[in-house]
């Protein structure tokens, strides 16, 4: 089975380890009633192909948008970069800033 990759390639930290892992998304929302930046996230499902196999959690992955693969998983992994320094694989750490 064949998968089409679309114009998205994104890089993020992984989550959780199974066929389908959840990507952190970090960034900042506006709250314009207080005239300041909040730290928000969400999850975002990816699937992970079998030829993947030592993928865990805290590896840098690079995502591309496919086909709708279930109801919620959208993003197939495309290249995986095991991380250097383990001490970093916290799973509540907002990493970009």
């Amino acid at each position: 089975m064949s998968v089409e990759v679309n114009n998205i390639i994104i890089f993020l930290t992984c989550q959780n380890v199974l066929s389908v892992i959840f990507i952190l998304l970090d960034y900042l929302g506006y709250v314009a009633k207080y005239r300041r930046f909040e730290k928000r996230h969400s999850n975002m499902p990816v699937h992970v192909s079998p030829c993947f196999i030592n993928v865990s959690e805290g590896d840098v992955v690079t995502i591309g948008q496919c086909r709708p693969l279930a109801k919620t998983v959208k993003f197939n992994v495309l290249e995986h970069q095991p991380s250097v320094n383990k001490s970093l694989n916290v799973k509540k750490i907002f990493r970009v800033f």
